[in-house]
């Protein structure tokens, strides 16, 4: 099993160490330290009061076939600000009246330029926000700030930092930055309506240690969740966490145990509410009643609490993936089909509907202030689509 990675520390800032497994618990050091610093002061995870169990029961989501329509909806043509280039570029934040997305252009074997821009919707005015010479590996936003991870290949490991943006002052400062080492991969961020959240993995040929932070906007703060270590050698023993989401709903951990070198892995909230075990997961999400997962054939939506069962979603081949789940209110969420197709699932009627036609290509959607967006390419042609998600 390769080790993914995620950190070492950057910007001081005031930090809060929670104290036990919800947000609600925190207390804050006031001293003004480097993040890293405190990282060893954080607590152990609390087992969690939900049984180790596998999926249950579930039944088929009912298919409508007529193409839903969820609000005011805007597409916008980007093709003619990339002629005669072959780009891969979809939505990534809106704020406000517009749209930011990245774009990684490779002008030789050893030079890569990413570029930050900000898409006016009103204007049709494409500008250039942000340059640098690393690889934006993704992009993500919190009220008026942007996130990003960017990083290049060294001969230790892959150097990455995590930037903001203020969007109101246009100022830019680091949040994070590491070397990703021994197969650990560079930081994915998760959001919130308050938050930004990551994981960081520090591997040596021993063992790796994990933690899990948040960034909060309104109290300039970041936040560490807990602390994970897994010992090497030829029985592995202790935890890892390959992947998180961190939503208002609190956050569910993809992690693996490991006893006298026995894996066990397990999906998890910290709230104590789901708890499986989880072999194949490609996506997950969550909010306060379900627990969405997409793997390789169906996509499972499972309640927290109650014996109800769950829905399930059937591609249309099994060898397809489900992935981008993004839930629009207690029972409504959006998903992808492989890469070619939206979907609406209303679990609290048990249907399902497409929302986008077939293409070549559609990008993940994301969700932020309200509103939908994600990209289209078909060949040539690259679009914008936003929709004013009725309430």
């Amino acid at each position: 099993m390769s080790r993914k990675t995620f950190f070492t520390a950057a910007l001081t800032l005031t930090l809060v160490v929670t104290a036990g497994c919800t947000d609600s618990t925190a207390t804050k050091q006031h001293s003004k330290v480097p993040a890293d610093t405190q990282a060893q002061a954080a607590p152990t995870l609390k087992p969690v009061t939900a049984p180790l169990s596998d999926y249950g029961k579930y039944v088929p989501l009912k298919r409508q076939s007529e193409t839903v329509t969820l609000g005011n909806h805007q597409t916008y043509n980007l093709a003619p600000f990339f002629t005669g280039q072959t780009v891969v570029i979809a939505p990534d934040y809106l704020y406000q009246q517009s749209i930011y997305y990245t774009h990684v252009k490779q002008t030789s074997d050893t030079t890569i330029n990413s570029y930050i821009y900000r898409y006016s919707q009103g204007s049709n005015d494409n500008q250039v926000l942000h340059t640098v010479n690393r690889t934006i590996g993704m992009m993500t936003g919190v009220s008026h700030y942007l996130f990003w991870v960017e990083y290049n290949q060294t001969k230790s490991g892959q150097k990455w930092a995590i930037r903001l943006l203020d969007l109101k002052t246009e100022k830019i400062n680091t949040l994070d930055q590491g070397i990703s080492r021994y197969n650990t991969a560079i930081p994915y961020l998760d959001t919130s309506s308050k938050r930004v959240s990551w994981m960081t993995h520090a591997a040596t040929p021993t063992r790796t240690k994990t933690i899990l932070k948040s960034f909060d906007v309104a109290e300039d703060a970041i936040i560490i969740h807990q602390q994970y270590i897994l010992k090497e050698g030829a029985k592995r023993n202790g935890q890892y966490p390959f992947d998180f989401r961190r939503s208002d709903a609190g956050l569910i951990l993809h992690t693996s145990t490991f006893k006298n070198g026995h894996q066990t892995p397990t999906l998890e909230t910290f709230d104590g509410t789901f708890k499986r075990r989880m072999n194949g997961l490609i996506d997950f999400e969550h909010n306060k009643k379900y627990v969405s997962i997409g793997e390789e054939g169906s996509a499972l939506f499972m309640p927290k609490k109650g014996r109800q069962p769950g829905y399930q979603f059937k591609p249309s081949d099994n060898r397809l993936t489900v992935d981008a789940f993004r839930f629009l209110s207690a029972d409504r969420v959006i998903f992808r089909e492989s890469m070619t197709r939206l979907w609406y699932a209303d679990l609290a009627r048990g249907t399902v509907a497409p929302l986008t036609e077939m293409a070549d290509t559609t990008s993940k959607p994301i969700y932020a202030n309200g509103k939908l967006a994600y990209g289209v390419s078909d060949d040539e042609q690259i679009e914008f689509h936003v929709i004013d998600v009725k309430k």
